[in-house]
């Protein structure tokens, strides 16, 4: 019995198994100005429009990366919005402050 298991466990072993996608570098684009990040988000929003946001770097983002969907909520005078992504199920909750850079899908 411990012969076939360990003939199970060369097999499976021996087979090359990447389970982890390959992460794509992420080109990091200009700081756009604070007046036109929120120009650009209340016309997301007002238009229903899907957008690409890159995140800054902060406490809990160890890197530079970039999230998708279309906005939910946003409140020019707090600064937060939710964003919605339908793709992937998940729902992120940002300042202004964090982002960096915006274009349209």
């Amino acid at each position: 019995m411990e012969k076939k298991l360990a003939e199970q466990y060369s097999t499976f072993f021996s087979k090359k198994i990447s389970l982890v996608k390959k992460v794509t570098a992420i080109k990091s684009l200009s700081q756009m100005p604070e007046h036109q990040i929120l120009l650009f988000l209340s016309q997301a929003y007002d238009r229903k429009k899907p957008i690409i946001l890159q995140i800054n770097k902060n406490d809990y983002n160890l890197s530079i990366n970039e999230t998708y969907g279309t906005i939910c909520y946003f409140q020019n005078k707090s600064g937060m919005l939710v964003l919605e992504n339908t793709d992937s199920q998940l729902t992120h909750m940002l300042s202004y402050k964090d982002i960096r850079h915006i274009r349209l899908v």
